[in-house]
């Protein structure tokens, strides 16, 4: 997994460090595995690419799934490695894994990306938006920002927002596309990139 993880990392720069470089309002999300955290060596490899292509440090946010954090133990340190050297960490997929309050505050973490798995039952009738909401309180007292994923209509967004969630992701804006045609896309966008806006970000 080590070398795929290196060949993402290769190519997120290669194809986008550059505009990065340029745009600096915005972000991209590298999603790495549970073995990633194992060991530090990875923040070194990011830093020296983003400084080589003149990427701030801030425009690069580390992501892993929920269910990578079943090693509190082994995985805390990695993360305040990465958090000392300016990288935020954002929990994915989180409240399908194995986390509770204890672990979340041990993690130190700074993003809840709450999964697409709440957010397709927020204005329904299903209980499982009492979750959603719970996470989000969760999230707002541990002072962390929150993502919502898999968003698909301006009602779950509306839903959302009355709640405090800071930021949204999911078709209703766009679906997944190769870097080039992301770039292009971002550029014909309503909203000027050329000026500083709130940030946006793609996932690698």
């Amino acid at each position: 997994i080590a070398q795929i993880t290196d060949y993402v990392v290769d190519e997120l720069f290669y194809e986008m460090g550059e505009f990065l470089a340029s745009h600096p309002q915005l972000y991209v999300a590298i999603n790495l595995s549970a073995s990633d955290f194992h060991s530090a060596r990875l923040i070194s490899q990011i830093s020296e690419k983003a400084h080589s292509y003149a990427v701030c440090i801030g425009q690069i946010k580390i992501e892993v799934t929920e269910r990578g954090f079943i090693d509190v133990a082994k995985t805390t340190p990695v993360i305040q490695a990465f958090r000392e050297a300016g990288y935020e960490i954002a929990i994915d997929d989180f409240g399908t894994g194995y986390s509770n309050l204890h672990n979340l505050h041990a993690l130190n973490v700074d993003i809840l990306k709450i999964d697409k798995t709440f957010v397709d039952t927020l204005t329904t009738n299903n209980t499982s938006h009492l979750i959603a909401e719970h996470i989000i309180e969760m999230a707002r007292g541990l002072r962390l920002k929150t993502i919502a994923e898999g968003v698909e209509t301006p009602e779950q967004v509306s839903w959302l927002y009355k709640r405090g969630v800071q930021f949204c992701q999911g078709w209703l804006f766009a679906k997944a596309m190769p870097a080039r045609e992301f770039m292009q896309w971002l550029a014909n966008a309503p909203t000027p990139i050329s000026r500083p806006q709130p940030p946006r970000h793609a996932e690698i």
